[in-house]
């Protein structure tokens, strides 16, 4: 899915614009014991609750392709994937497959906390491509996009408060509670592609770029887990550092972080990921001065590691940060300033150089 997509499926999450028939939980704690479990209809709920489950799936649709975002194969011929769609097709009123989904999720995850299950389903027209758009034509659609989307929320005790009470105008401590948390993962089915539904994929998202529940796509999905945003870019890094004979230098980390962070943010916000070519690279490494053999070595071992497409510019340029970390020291430079930064020897010794520009604080103290 990409950008345009996932944003047309967010704007469903809206009190007016959506058509959700159910919305099911599944409540269990830290012994992986069902609590309760529930359906409701969002139309019997107050306005308020509605808003809460509606805010909460919408953030499973968060997040950056490659980090947060992934789209996982589905295999028709597969039981997961016959069960994902029966859950799809019956709107989740199949009480047998909800329960295999519940019983899926639950063995195949590991959350410290206590958790929800949330699962709602939807439905919308898909205007069809290149019509005639006429105000009085009653309808635009030549098919219908159904999914189910699900969403796996920590639930955590709260902390005590003390909040003001206009019985007794006077304020009390209000005691811990069980609070339903930000998802910590959870996938929409089917995917939808290019404005129509994709039954062999499914779009997952996990809140830690860094932990994808590989458990979880095993035992829902029965698929391979894809790389992580943090392992693409430690393989692109050892990558590169293989190739080059003197190892990865501040420049060109650094050149490579101006060039794709300047490509990033000129793309619009519903374009596809940027991809980056091996060509591409080899072009920065040849501005840095790197010798013609060392740069086919990298283009050899980049098209064996990431093939013809590449790999996500995301995945190895960080837009909001630029740090520079030693044994005794963390800088952080504006991302779009790394300019100013250069590695240099002073005296014999490898130093951090920034050019300096306006004024100059020290914890908060201005100095000369």
């Amino acid at each position: 899915m990409n950008r345009r997509d996932i944003a047309q499926i967010r704007r469903r999450f809206n009190a007016e614009k959506n058509d959700i028939s159910v919305i099911r939980g599944c409540y269990v704690n830290e012994k992986k014991e069902i609590v309760s479990t529930f359906a409701k209809s969002p139309l019997s709920l107050p306005t308020s609750e509605a808003e809460h489950y509606l805010a909460t799936f919408k953030k499973t649709l968060g997040g950056a392709a490659g980090r947060n975002q992934y789209d996982i194969p589905v295999h028709a011929d597969d039981p997961s994937g016959q069960l994902l769609r029966r859950l799809q097709t019956s709107a989740l009123t199949d009480e047998a497959a909800v329960n295999d989904l519940c019983r899926a999720i639950i063995d195949h995850l590991e959350i410290e906390d206590n958790y929800l299950i949330l699962m709602m389903h939807d439905v919308f027209p898909i205007p069809r491509k290149n019509a005639e758009i006429h105000t009085d034509a009653p309808d635009l659609s030549d098919n219908v996009f159904s999914y189910i989307m699900v969403s796996v929320c920590p639930v955590k005790l709260t902390k005590p408060l003390l909040t003001f009470f206009n019985d007794d105008r006077d304020f009390h401590t209000v005691e811990p509670d069980l609070a339903v948390a930000s998802p910590a993962l959870g996938f929409m089915y089917p995917a939808f592609d290019d404005g129509g539904a994709d039954l062999g994929a499914a779009f997952y998202y996990t809140k830690d770029a860094e932990n994808l529940h590989a458990d979880f796509i095993d035992g829902v999905f029965a698929a391979q887990t894809p790389e992580s945003a943090a392992d693409r870019k430690q393989t692109f890094y050892d990558v590169l550092d293989d190739s080059l004979d003197s190892g990865l230098t501040f420049d060109v980390v650094q050149a490579i972080h101006e060039n794709l962070t300047a490509q990033l943010s000129e793309r619009k916000k519903d374009a596809a990921p940027l991809q980056v070519s091996r060509k591409e690279i080899s072009s920065l490494l040849s501005a840095c001065d790197v010798p013609e053999a060392q740069r086919q070595a990298f283009e050899n071992e980049y098209l064996e590691q990431f093939g013809a497409v590449g790999i996500e510019a995301a995945a190895i340029a960080e837009q909001k940060r630029f740090e520079i970390e030693t044994e005794t020291a963390k800088i952080s430079v504006d991302p779009g300033r790394s300019d100013l930064v250069e590695i240099k020897k002073i005296d014999g010794a490898r130093c951090v150089v920034i050019r300096v520009e306006g004024d100059v604080t020290v914890n908060g103290v201005s100095v000369n």
